[in-house]
């Protein structure tokens, strides 16, 4: 019987390709509602689906995101718009009738990646939580504008002001009877991250209250009364806080937390773990520092006798849970790959989880707590996988210069012949503390797709390896990094003959973009470079990204105190050496690595006589996201292709 071959991926896959998140079981166990984003035009659209867990089929219900049952399970909340508004929609079940609850306006002011602007139905049902800004009155003269904060500027991207205003996020309540709404937390910081107490009556949130949020990430857990309007103050540990969670018994509360004075709003160096302090206030207590993990998406079990989370693990992330008396943690989702996202059902003995690995777009799936079986209830592997060929990665562990254990990936080219030689490309990934591994990444297939074996690896810094491993580039970007990724190219070609060592290319975004400029300047054994959102001057990075506070946290000090050292580690530094032809690609508008970054280090080369080429892509923020327009992607990804095609 003869069957066809699959076809290699294609960039004409990405938009069919749906993404999955947000997936919460109804209180009865019967419906899963998620939000599925898809191509519509050049945008991607977030969809409100519904899912009955039995038959899989699925019902459209709207469009929106951050999706709620109510305690009940008769209506589902859920971000989306009214007549030109965003705000909370209210859908009931049983007649799919809608209402506009109210809108809601979130500042463009930045506090750090774990800051939630989230809702929260009450434990009730009475009242939906929620986090929202006034409207700010602009009152400056044409064309002039003033700024007297640091953090003046938000990510930058499309949807979004250039600029922050003066306005901040506060917790806000809206009532289901009436729809009358009021504002719990007027203050001058922002107020963010809210959970409620199990008796309706009270709302933790995260604030940082020194009077200086912009220039130090000292944040608390505090508690609003909603009745009475008094908020006290619950933790008071060192360092920064994010994420409260309330115990089912009201207790505890649980959070994210990290105990250094000197931090970022971006991508901290140390692992943030899993924090309870009484509900009225007291000592916290660590209970994740054994598992030597960086923790994140805490959820407590219905009993409260458990508290569950995801940790980045050697390239996967998995669930685990940990006993709040005895402190045991145990996996409870350890299949390989990535759990994104999970939610337990009202009883516990339900989680809806989204999932990915190297072949598998994300996916939700569904698992029972007793027996361990497991269902995938959306398809969107399936249909991508049916047509085209992904191809899976082998993981490997190799020595670095100085004896350290690093762990890489290695995906063989797309209809790969053991006999024949093939280009292999560096994939570098950003953070620095990011972590590769096994999940689905559309630029890795497209590369191995179009004939190159494709080597990602985690140097030192990554996370998933530890706390002393993370820490591993702190002080030192660019140094032993760099030598765990060339040992790893190492590796590979002594250990893989179909490699062609005269054939190699870089790339990477962010901070990988930031490592590609900097192995550019360190050898000339790579024959083309692709530097997405890169990073090439420290000193004027720390002085134009919305992340001033990165460069002060990773090297330990004030920039003004630190010039000699920031200038050994820029690229800049070192343009001189560099003979690789290399493409710029960056976001017009990203606010995070600002296109200054690119330009400096493209006209440096240019003036030098090397092959260069500078893309702007307008109204773009930083690199990869997946909210580039689905035309910007596919240039991007095009230039890429077409670059190490000229020049490998």
């Amino acid at each position: 019987m003869s069957t066809t071959a699959k076809r290699a991926f294609s960039i004409d896959d990405l938009a069919a390709i749906q993404m999955v998140g947000g997936a919460q079981l109804s209180p009865d166990g019967k419906t899963v509602v998620c939000v599925i984003t898809r191509a519509e035009g050049e945008e991607r659209k977030d969809f409100v689906v519904l899912i009955d867990v039995h038959s899989k089929q699925q019902t459209l219900i709207g469009k929106g995101s951050s999706l709620q049952w109510s305690p009940d399970g008769s209506a589902i909340a859920y971000m989306g718009e009214h007549n030109g508004q965003e705000g909370i929609v209210m859908h009931q079940i049983n007649n799919r009738s809608e209402e506009f609850l109210t809108a809601v306006r979130t500042s463009g002011y930045f506090a750090d990646h774990y800051a939630d602007t989230n809702f929260r139905w009450s434990p009730d049902g009475k009242s939906i939580a929620y986090v929202s800004a006034e409207q700010e009155e602009k009152n400056e003269e044409e064309g002039v504008i003033v700024f007297t904060n640091l953090l003046y500027k938000t990510k930058g991207g499309r949807g979004r002001q250039h600029y922050s205003d003066e306005s901040r996020n506060q917790v806000y309540l809206v009532s289901i009877s009436d729809r009358k709404t009021k504002c719990l937390t007027r203050s001058g910081s922002a107020s963010h991250s809210i959970s409620w107490s199990p008796d309706s009556q009270k709302i933790c949130f995260i604030s940082n209250t020194t009077g200086h949020e912009d220039r130090n990430q000292w944040s608390d857990v505090f508690a609003v009364d909603i009745t009475n309007g008094a908020i006290e103050k619950i933790s008071s540990e060192k360092g920064s806080a994010f994420q409260p969670v309330w115990s089912p018994d009201g207790q505890f509360i649980a959070y994210l937390g990290i105990t250094s004075e000197l931090s970022t709003n971006d991508s901290p160096a140390e692992d943030t773990q899993l924090f309870i302090v009484p509900s009225d206030g007291g000592p916290a207590i660590c209970l994740t520092r054994s598992l030597d993990r960086r923790v994140e998406q805490l959820s407590w079990d219905p009993t409260a006798r458990f508290i569950y989370f995801t940790a980045g693990d050697s390239g996967n992330t998995f669930l685990y849970r940990v006993a709040i008396i005895s402190g045991k943690i145990d996996p409870v989702i350890d299949q390989r790959g990535k759990v994104y996202e999970y939610s337990l059902s009202s009883d516990g003995k339900k989680i809806v989880y989204v999932h990915t690995d190297i072949t598998g777009v994300p996916d939700i799936f569904i698992a029972d707590t007793a027996s361990r079986s497991v269902d995938m209830l959306t398809g969107a592997r399936e249909a991508l996988s049916g047509n085209s060929m992904l191809q899976p990665a082998e993981s490997f562990l190799f020595q670095s210069t100085d004896g350290l254990k690093i762990q890489g990936w290695l995906m063989k080219p797309y209809a790969f012949n053991p006999g024949n030689k093939y280009p292999l490309i560096l994939v570098v990934h950003g953070g620095p503390h990011n972590m590769f591994g096994n999940e689905f990444e559309d630029r890795m297939q497209l590369l191995s797709a179009n004939g190159y074996g494709v080597l990602f690896i985690n140097p030192r810094g990554s996370s998933g390896y530890g706390q002393e491993f993370s820490n591993g580039c702190v002080k030192a970007w660019g140094e032993g990094d760099y030598n765990d990724l060339m040992r790893g190219v190492d590796h590979v070609l002594e250990n893989h003959p179909w490699t062609d060592g005269s054939r190699l290319g870089v790339t990477g975004q962010s901070y990988g973009g930031y490592m590609t400029n900097r192995i550019i300047t360190k050898t000339n054994r790579f024959k083309a470079a692709v530097a997405d959102g890169s990073i090439s001057n420290l000193i004027s990075f720390a002085g134009t990204s919305l992340y001033h506070s990165l460069i002060e946290a990773e090297f330990q000090g004030s920039t003004y105190d630190n010039y000699d050292l920031l200038w050994k580690c820029s690229p800049l530094k070192d343009v001189k050496n560099v003979s690789t032809p290399v493409l710029f690609l960056h976001g017009q508008t990203d606010n995070e690595v600002p296109f200054s970054q690119a330009e400096e280090m493209f006209i440096a080369i240019k003036k030098m006589g090397i092959e260069t080429m500078l893309v702007q892509y307008k109204g773009e923020g930083h690199g990869w996201r997946p909210d580039l327009t689905l035309h910007n992607k596919t240039d991007l990804l095009e230039r890429m292709l077409g670059w190490f095609e000229k020049y490998v």
